[in-house]
């Protein structure tokens, strides 16, 4: 059979997984729970830790759509993109003072196509 090539990048995998439900890859939901437990190994997959002194309290994933700009819009502003907001992706996550981390909100709508 013809596979596709392995994809062992974490910036890849999220990219792939913008494009589906945060239920068809875990990868997100299991990278909130780490960041919030102050896992090294999901810490080391940034360029630095984004939480240097300690672990989130709260944790979300948003959706962004992004475009390029046309011509007339870079030469205007400067920016290469332009986006729009999208919403909550993957449910937001809260590590309780004992340890435990619970869910307290979940995306309203499945990211559009």
């Amino acid at each position: 059979g013809i596979y596709a090539p392995y994809q062992p990048r974490f910036d890849w995998n999220l990219w792939f997984a913008s494009l589906g439900s945060w239920r068809e890859y875990s990868i997100v939901p299991n990278t909130e729970v780490r960041l919030l437990e102050n896992d090294s190994a999901v810490l080391r997959l940034f360029a630095a830790n984004p939480f240097p002194n300690s672990p989130p309290r709260e944790i979300r994933a948003v959706l962004w759509q992004y475009w390029f700009t046309t011509l007339a819009e870079k030469r205007a502003t400067g920016n290469w993109w332009r986006r729009e907001f999208l919403g909550l992706y993957a449910p937001t996550l809260e590590r309780e003072p004992d340890g435990r981390i619970v869910m307290i909100e979940l995306p309203n709508v499945a990211p559009r196509q």
